[in-house]
């Protein structure tokens, strides 16, 4: 089963070794699912560890990233396929999980990823934080 993760899903996971979303790359260690995100996702990650978080918190995040598969995001194409389901910036994110034929996109961004017409869009995938899709695996 391959999970697509936000940003803020790695970001949180490198910041923490105690919640959900560091127990999503625990969870892929171990086999049961394959994590996969975007290369823009990653550069965003990154640039906000860097500018908010010490060289522990940075070296975890390189750590984890080596288990995810890396692709790389037409931002037009997301852009227009989802212009009137989510704001321009958060398009290449369902695209991503779209392109990549993950089950799963899993975020912790409520405010943008679970609008009333982001939930009435029929994706390919679910939309959940990673503390619910633990809860349903």
């Amino acid at each position: 089963m391959r999970i697509f993760l936000d940003a803020n899903i790695i970001y949180s996971a490198s910041r923490s070794t105690k919640g959900a979303s560091y127990a999503v790359f625990q969870i892929a260690k171990r086999g049961k699912i394959e994590i996969v995100s975007s290369r823009l996702a990653l550069v965003e990650a990154e640039r906000n560890l860097y500018e908010k978080e010490n060289q522990e918190v940075i070296e975890r995040f390189y750590s984890l990233i080596k288990n995810i598969d890396v692709l790389s995001v037409e931002s037009d194409k997301a852009k227009s396929r989802y212009k009137d389901v989510i704001e321009e910036k958060d398009a290449p994110i369902l695209y991503g999980a779209f392109k990549s034929g993950s089950s799963y996109l899993l975020t912790l961004d409520r405010k943008r990823f679970f609008t009333k017409k982001v939930k009435q869009t029929k994706f390919s995938f679910k939309i959940m934080t990673p503390g619910d899709f633990i809860v349903s695996i």
